[in-house]
């Protein structure tokens, strides 16, 4: 099997070197705008199997001619370019798989069909993982009713001054705050506040949280269309850095307007995206990541709850964060699975239709990489 990823940053990162670790893996090659990120992993992941170039996938003729000599693509592409990557396989003819989703990908979903091509967008983490999960949830109902999720990356201890570290990006961070989030009540999707709907929460081996709406939910809003009532997706993080984030947003910190300083035009949420970046940047710590999937409906005339938790720690061997962990080698095996020929649907492929009839498989992968996945099932009957 022959691999190409796009973008080394920590994400794809953990994509190369899940696949350069995995026997059917011949060959990995790393693609990244900055050539001297490609050299950088390939020196550190030290196989035979992996070398690095130079892609720049505003160049569509060149990145199609190169995709054209693997088996499978893994874009860990910034939002806004990724989309890129996607049409240039659907023109090479080959699959991929995305951490991201655009809009626009979606409009590929008839010309991938026609080229045989399978695209998996937001095959993360949250979403990804939770939207495989809340679709398994979902195969084992006759009649799905409601699902709800929450996901964080956080700290393994809380670290001030908001008790959280960057896994992603600042800016993206902040985005996501600001924006309104999309869930599903009552069948209809509806808009609510990020950071609104608070509650505590408990993980094993971690203790309590707190989550709030967060836009999430992905592909869920078109796969489940229809299919369930109530749909909502949460953020976890230690407590009290809601209200931390919600006193930054209110009091204006995050504002895109211009305002003056002294004569000088500023935009705050510029400022505001330069400091943290550096207050919360990721050090020495060590992370884990939590996951909660309850989906309940009805089986055989009962009322059916099945939910799913996991809880994932940092690798101290190879030093990976969890958090790219579970993002990258929830990617890395769904492209494998692609690339034999486990997934066969084409064209646009949410990852919890991907992933619903080799559901054990994709969980056995991801045990042998020790992350796992506990779950409870519960009936209730009718009085």
């Amino acid at each position: 099997m022959r691999v190409l990823v796009l973008g080394c940053g920590r994400m794809g990162s953990a994509i190369a070197m899940d696949m350069a670790h995995t026997d059917e893996v011949s060959k990995v090659v790393l693609g990244d705008f900055e050539e001297k990120k490609t050299e950088h992993l390939a020196a550190k992941l030290e196989s035979d199997k992996v070398l690095g170039q130079r892609v720049d996938v505003m160049d569509q003729q060149a990145t199609v001619k190169l995709m054209k000599n693997f088996d499978i693509v893994m874009s860990a592409l910034p939002y806004g370019i990724s989309v890129l990557a996607s049409k240039a396989a659907v023109e090479a003819g080959v699959h991929l798989v995305d951490l991201s989703c655009e809009e626009q990908q979606w409009e590929l979903d008839t010309p991938a069909k026609e080229a045989g091509v399978t695209l998996v967008p937001d095959c993360g983490v949250a979403p990804g993982l939770a939207n495989i999960l809340a679709g398994y949830g979902v195969s084992l109902m006759d009649e799905a009713e409601e699902i709800h999720i929450i996901c964080g990356g956080i700290p393994q201890k809380p670290v001030p001054p908001l008790g959280y570290r960057i896994v992603f990006s600042t800016q993206g961070l902040v985005g996501m705050y600001c924006e309104k989030s999309r869930i599903v009540r009552n069948g209809k999707i509806v808009e609510v506040d990020t950071l609104s709907g608070l509650e505590k929460v408990e993980f094993p081996g971690v203790g309590e949280l707190e989550a709030f709406y967060t836009d999430g939910l992905s592909t869920l809003l078109r796969t489940m269309k229809g299919k369930v009532k109530n749909m909502d997706e949460k953020t976890a993080r230690w407590p009290g850095h809601a209200e931390k984030i919600e006193a930054f947003r209110n009091t204006g910190f995050f504002h895109n307007e211009p305002i003056e300083v002294d004569g000088v035009k500023i935009v705050p949420r510029k400022v505001a995206v330069s400091i943290l970046d550096k207050a919360l940047k990721l050090g020495g710590e060590e992370d884990v990541t939590v996951l909660e999937v309850d989906v309940t409906g009805k089986k055989d005339g009962n009322n059916v709850e099945h939910s799913f938790v996991m809880v994932d720690f940092f690798d101290k061997q190879r030093r990976v964060t969890s958090m790219a962990r579970t993002t990258g080698y929830t990617a890395a095996i769904v492209g494998r699975m692609v690339a034999r020929g486990d997934i066969r649907e084409r064209g646009v492929v949410p990852p919890e239709i991907a992933v619903a009839r080799k559901f054990k498989r994709f969980t056995s992968e991801l045990v042998d990489r020790r992350i796992r996945i506990q779950e409870v099932s519960r009936v209730k009957r009718f009085l």
